[in-house]
């Protein structure tokens, strides 16, 4: 019997998350919405769902850095990568005109990604909690000369006409995305795999550690540290990089890496998502 799924997100139905789910899940997937990426984590603990999705790294903004602490203190697998072009679109109740908007209300880093955009309109930005929180609030409260940006999903969730399409600054504008379950995922190559490590406080402890990798051919693809909340200016290492755990070069440097660091977790090896940047 094929298990039915329901996956957890952070925010509005509406939500970018809520995008990420429909791409990767498909159009008619079963979601939960969560007030907290917190939430999220315990929803699978609790069994409430099968899968979440969480942002973890926008192409402007940068990392995620609370999904990442999370991500330290929970054992779920990374299942799989999602990456969602963020298209910001202007939206208004049914019957506005661009022309009549003066004011726009949307999360802080939704009107950062459009500054330049809304001043050429001569809109004033407002900042509101969820760029979803603000289309829904907008639909329910309409307040004349107001819009609110927000993805098209959330525009279709509530009803809203949209005024503009592709608001943001610049175009290139992602957002990766981790699938978390707790089981492990079939192979399916190309593989990335996600580890945290911590490094023994002695010079050229991190440059050893990474050596393991390099010596290899071992691709990385991204490297964040965070601060160590139990040992002062201490810190954890995460690190992405091209392969499998399965692939034997990889299992090669993982035992490495154990060797010599103090810490090491694997948060799972999974398919990686492909992402066309062309015009």
């Amino acid at each position: 019997m094929v298990e039915e799924q329901l996956i957890a997100f952070q925010g509005e139905p509406g939500a970018y998350s809520e995008q990420a789910v429909r791409q990767h899940f498909g159009a008619q997937a079963r979601t939960l919405p969560c007030r907290t990426f917190t939430e999220i984590f315990e929803a699978l603990h609790n069994g409430r769902v099968t899968h979440g999705m969480l942002p973890v790294e926008n192409s402007l903004a940068g990392t995620v850095v609370p999904a990442y602490d999370l991500l330290m203190d929970h054992d779920l697998s990374v299942q799989a990568e999602a990456i969602v072009k963020v298209e910001h679109c202007l939206m208004a109740p049914a019957g506005s005109h661009l022309s009549d908007i003066k004011r726009v209300k949307s999360h802080y880093q939704a009107l950062a990604q459009c500054e330049q955009t809304l001043r050429r309109l001569g809109i004033t930005p407002i900042d509101y909690y969820d760029t979803a929180g603000a289309a829904r609030d907008l639909a329910a409260n309409p307040e004349p000369g107001t819009a609110a940006i927000a993805s098209e999903l959330a525009a279709q969730t509530y009803n809203l006409e949209i005024l503009v399409r592709n608001l943001e600054d610049l175009d290139f504008n992602f957002t990766r995305f981790f699938v978390l379950g707790k089981s492990t995922p079939p192979r399916r190559d190309p593989s990335k795999t996600s580890i945290i490590f911590t490094t023994r406080h002695v010079p050229g402890a991190l440059y050893a550690v990474m050596g393991e990798l390099a010596s290899r051919n071992i691709n990385l693809t991204k490297i964040e540290s965070r601060p160590r909340r139990n040992r002062p200016w201490h810190y954890l290492f995460y690190v992405d990089f091209e392969g499998h755990e399965d692939d034997p070069l990889v299992r090669e440097a993982m035992l490495g890496i154990l060797k010599r660091a103090s810490f090491l977790k694997v948060l799972g090896s999974y398919p990686a998502a492909r992402i066309d940047t062309k015009e």
